[in-house]
């Protein structure tokens, strides 16, 4: 099987142009041969029709039949010789010749010739036949008190059939040619049509991770091929995105994992130097390990949920539950980190919210919401959580009086490993201590079919607003 798409093309253009060639040059071949012989019958047929015209007008002139006849013969060897010199003429009426002109090389129409055309010009006036190489035509003429005269006309085919020929012979020479001329016009045609193709083949081949910033070169922006290299550079441009996430993630996920494990084990380090401690000195390095222990937990599982989300590998566990009842919940559980941050929980009073989602996943989405909320609001602040009902549609408000998110930042707070403030301590808190959390946030609304969105921040405060379908399906 033929590999190259440019032979496959040069193939497919030959094998329609020479299909084309061969219906066309039969078509007119075979017109061309059918005028040549409707030419010869013109001919022959002229010549019958003049004669007979002349032999009316001298039987009418010499007002006789016989001396019609005669004075007809005599233009018939004069004149007419002349004016139809291929065409061999006999006219006869019955069994008797009345006239006879040969052609040029003195030939005469057949005798048979003769007698078939009597038999003939009863069926079609005037006939027309070949036979023995030649080409025939009668043509019937009745005279009032004279009788029927036959005008048999005819003409050696020779000439036609070489005419033929040649344009037989032309036809068979040409059409290899035209085909080999397409031949090599369709495979320069395909290279050139291609090379774009080849073009976008050897950018795509030299592009590596290490390059992604390169674009595949567009030489025509409005045909398939150009709409072809923007589809692979903007392909280019999601996987150099994704790239440097990756790197960035790569980066951040060491520097969080490293960032605990140096500090325990300096920790440990420090204690072991000296070796008489005192049960409150091995008490506080063993509550610092345990504490970067922790924190080094909660990374490794944030980092192993959105590994999980990434597959697709996290399955919803749908419950009908009340939605009022497990913001409550979290608001007390988040009492107890505001009370060592001087961060006062207020929950907004909430009518009875039927919900049917995962109760487990949601919990886990407003406890990151509500964790940053309490971190980020100044001692003496306020959180505060409300719920709002629009048709089939809950919005979760979680606002709090932190110093609020700077505008360069806004865009980047839900990428993973992304910190607006990274001075800020990241000890408290149930997740997102890694830059981790909004972006599982955000992943657990979107399983639900709905969003987590910035709603608004200034220096007074920031709220986040999750809106999530009252019944998923």
């Amino acid at each position: 099987m033929i590999k190259s798409i440019r032979a496959r093309l040069t193939l497919w253009y030959v094998a329609v142009f020479s299909l084309i060639l061969a219906v066309s040059g039969f078509a007119v071949f075979s017109q061309l041969v059918e005028s040549r012989y409707q030419r010869l019958d013109s001919r022959l047929e002229l010549a019958g029709r003049v004669l007979a015209a002349s032999l009316k007008h001298e039987i009418e002139e010499h007002e006789g039949k016989e001396p019609g006849e005669v004075s007809f013969r005599s233009v018939l060897v004069s004149i007419h010789q002349l004016t139809f010199p291929a065409q061999a003429v006999t006219i006869v009426q019955g069994d008797r010749i009345v006239g006879l002109k040969p052609d040029s090389e003195a030939r005469t129409v057949a005798t048979d010739a003769v007698q078939q055309s009597a038999r003939l010009t009863l069926q079609s006036n005037p006939a027309r036949w070949s036979g023995h190489g030649w080409r025939y035509s009668a043509l019937r003429l009745s005279l009032p008190n004279h009788g029927a005269y036959l005008f048999v006309s005819g003409e050696s085919e020779l000439d036609t059939e070489r005419e033929v020929t040649t344009l037989r012979q032309s036809f068979l020479l040409g059409v290899p040619i035209a085909v080999f001329l397409s031949a090599l016009g369709g495979y320069w045609l395909a290279r050139k049509s291609l090379a774009p193709v080849v073009l976008i083949s050897q950018t795509v081949e030299s592009i590596t991770s290490r390059n992604l910033d390169r674009r595949v070169p567009i030489l025509n922006p409005g045909d398939e091929l150009g709409l072809l290299a923007q589809t692979f550079n903007r392909l280019l441009e999601r996987l150099g995105h994704a790239f440097d996430q990756q790197r960035r993630f790569m980066a951040d996920a060491s520097h969080e994992l490293r960032t605990p494990v140096s500090v325990a084990h300096t920790a440990t380090e420090v204690t072991l130097e000296k070796p008489n401690r005192t049960e409150a000195e091995y008490r506080e390095a063993l509550q610092i390990i345990d504490g970067q222990l922790r924190r080094l937990k909660r990374v490794v599982e944030d980092m192993f949920l959105l590994a999980r989300a990434d597959s697709g590998a996290v399955p919803l566990r749908l419950s009908k539950f009340y939605l009022d009842e497990l913001l409550a919940d979290t608001a007390t559980a988040a009492r107890v980190l505001g009370e060592k941050l001087s961060v006062r929980v207020e929950l907004d009073h909430m009518a009875e919210s039927l919900c049917h989602a995962d109760e487990s996943l949601l919990r886990q989405m407003v406890m990151i919401l509500l964790d940053n909320a309490v971190k980020y609001s100044l001692p003496g602040g306020r959180v505060t959580i409300r719920l709002k009902r629009r048709e089939d549609l809950y919005d979760i408000f979680v606002e709090d009086t932190g110093p609020g998110i700077p505008a360069e930042a806004q865009p980047l707070i839900f990428d993973r490993f992304y910190r607006a403030d990274t001075a800020r301590s990241r000890s408290s808190g149930t997740s997102g201590g890694a830059g981790l959390g909004l972006s599982i946030a955000r992943w657990i609304a979107g399983m639900h079919h709905g969003e987590l969105r910035l709603d608004a921040t200034s220096p007074a405060g920031t709220v986040f607003c999750a809106t999530l379908p009252a019944s998923f399906s």
